[in-house]
């Protein structure tokens, strides 16, 4: 929602910004030249003290702006996607945690530690982290016999981190493309 949140905000600063802009202007245009400068307002003036407030304009643009309310309020209670795994402690009190991230990191880290593993790519997510090593050899048996040396390294580190809810290894090791 983050990624949502940032851009609408903005829209929503630039746009209050422009029309405190612009009402500054009309109020000063009006003090002075007693007429409308950017927008004609004097129509919506008007039209308002025509317009009772059970008239069905009214009533279906409330409608409307309820509906955009609720929407956006359900989604801002949408509970955030998890970004930090938790670390076991042994105090109530400590909150100590990764990022998946960080752990992408890690386990990165300890996939290319291994002899003959060239590169690795991680992808966390919050029950699952898929690493996919690339071994220096170009030979499918070779990038085999890597295999389980890789997710023993792997089961090593996230042992020693000692997460509360560990995510589930899928492991695959590909041969060198070139």
């Amino acid at each position: 929602m983050r990624l949502v949140n940032r851009p609408l905000a903005f829209i929503l600063a630039a746009a209050l910004i422009a029309g405190c802009v612009i009402v500054i202007a009309e109020v000063i245009g009006f003090a002075v030249h007693k007429s409308p400068l950017l927008v004609h307002w004097t129509s919506w003036y008007h039209w308002a003290h025509r317009t009772h407030w059970d008239a069905e304009v009214v009533q279906v643009w409330s409608a409307v702006l309820i509906v955009v309310g609720a929407l956006l309020l359900i989604l801002e209670l949408k509970p955030p996607r998890t970004t930090r795994l938790p670390l076991r402690s042994g105090d109530d009190a400590t909150d100590a945690a990764v990022t998946r991230r960080g752990l992408a990191g890690m386990l990165r880290g300890a996939a290319t530690g291994v002899d003959g593993i060239s590169s690795a790519k991680v992808k966390v997510r919050r029950r699952r982290a898929r690493v996919t090593a690339a071994s220096a050899a170009r030979g499918r048996a070779a990038a085999d016999t890597l295999t389980e040396p890789v997710i023993q390294a792997l089961h090593g580190r996230l042992d020693n981190l000692d997460l509360r809810h560990p995510p589930r290894l899928k492991v695959r090791v590909v041969p060198r493309s070139r």
